[in-house]
């Protein structure tokens, strides 16, 4: 009798048993951690005291401690390798849907790994940082209520960010400090927090792991100009955007860093510790990006009173103003549009429940914030 295939052997066959039991153990792992997380986002003392003050900022230090003295974004290597890898998987399953010889378990397999893939992103980035939208946050830790606020508090913070800003920006064209190159920003950035630290104990930062994005440009019409890597604990800073902007945004990524993953948060937290830098040049950035949300806050109830604070600006800001606009009209795109869209959808389905509006609620805890401590 002739034999018309080649014979498969015991190794290869416990090989096999062995690789699908490895599988399903993975499988079943992370759908476990999967509904951990599930139950325990609602628990949001518990998330506040044993995460958010407990597990997670040994591990986010670990992390800029492992990763940080690279030259390059791993983050944004990883995320290429990501995003290809399950392409790849989700290209031979529609080839293979194709293919009549294939059997349906055949066909699926790409669709199943590339699901495995997503599966364990999702369980990695909660447990690694994600859980954080879920502490109590600042309100508890400083006992700041971020609520509605009188028209009058509102003009008196304008008028405060106004003569802040024009301030800084006077003196950094006396100085014709114009450009911090990145070097200086990071390291200003952290002896911005490193003097808060003073007054703030847990807004300690340690072991800076900053990084100029290797996606600046395609960044610029994506519309993102920073973010927080959980998978490697880097910041990244978008260095493409006008550079007057990039010193607050260092500032943003490190509160993300921290374990603020709040963006209204992260933004207060940006602010406190970057006026608290000794640079000017940083100090300017984080006043302007300030002084903008509440402008903008106010100019939705006093459109007379914004106004006027807009034409008391220094002539230098005003043309840092004008840059600002002629670079988000030249990289406004479709994507940008698509994508602001999908994260509105993100934060919304994570706690942040105005969306992409909710940067701007900043402006309720820096009046709260001035009303109990006072501002510098």
């Amino acid at each position: 009798m002739l034999q018309t295939g080649k014979p498969v052997s015991t190794v290869h066959l416990i090989s096999m048993t062995y690789g699908k039991l490895i599988r399903l153990s993975l499988l079943i792992a992370l759908l476990i951690l999967a509904l951990f997380i599930f139950f325990v986002s609602g628990n949001h003392v518990w998330i506040e005291k044993n995460y958010a003050n407990g597990f997670y900022p040994g591990l986010s230090r670990f992390l800029r401690l492992l990763f940080g003295w690279l030259p390059f974004s791993l983050g944004d290597v990883l995320y290429s390798i990501v995003a290809v890898t399950v392409l790849w998987q989700l290209g031979k399953f529609v080839v293979r849907l194709f293919h009549k010889t294939d059997s349906w378990r055949k066909k699926l397999a790409p669709l199943l790994t590339a699901g495995m893939i997503l599966l364990f992103v999702y369980v990695y980035f909660y447990l690694f940082w994600g859980l954080n939208y879920y502490r109590q946050g600042i309100e508890q830790q400083l006992g700041l209520k971020n609520g509605k606020f009188k028209k009058q508090e509102l003009i008196d913070l304008n008028q405060y960010l106004l003569t802040q800003v024009n301030s800084r920006k006077q003196v950094c064209l006396q100085k014709k400090d114009t450009i911090m190159q990145n070097d200086r920003m990071f390291q200003s950035a952290l002896q911005g927090y490193q003097t808060l630290e003073k007054q703030f104990s847990f807004l300690r930062y340690k072991q800076a792991s900053l990084k100029p994005s290797m996606f600046g440009k395609i960044g610029n019409y994506v519309g993102f100009q920073g973010y927080y890597n959980p998978f490697t604990g880097e910041g990244q800073v978008n260095t493409a955007i006008p550079n007057f902007l990039q010193p607050y945004v260092v500032c943003h990524e490190m509160a993300h860093q921290i374990g603020y993953a709040s963006e209204s948060e992260a933004n207060f937290v940006g602010f406190l510790s970057a006026t608290h830098s000794p640079d000017t040049l940083m100090q300017y950035s984080s006043y302007l990006d300030m002084f903008l949300y509440a402008w903008g806050n106010l100019r939705a109830v006093d459109s007379t009173a914004a106004k006027q604070f807009g034409e008391q600006l220094h002539p230098g800001v005003k043309r840092d103003l004008a840059a600002y606009k002629k670079f988000v009209y030249d990289h406004r795109t479709f994507i940008s549009d698509w994508t602001d869209k999908l994260y509105d959808y993100y934060l919304k389905q994570n706690r942040q429940r105005k969306g992409i509006e909710s940067y701007g609620e900043v402006t309720g805890w820096v009046l709260a914030y001035r009303h109990k401590y006072g501002l510098k």
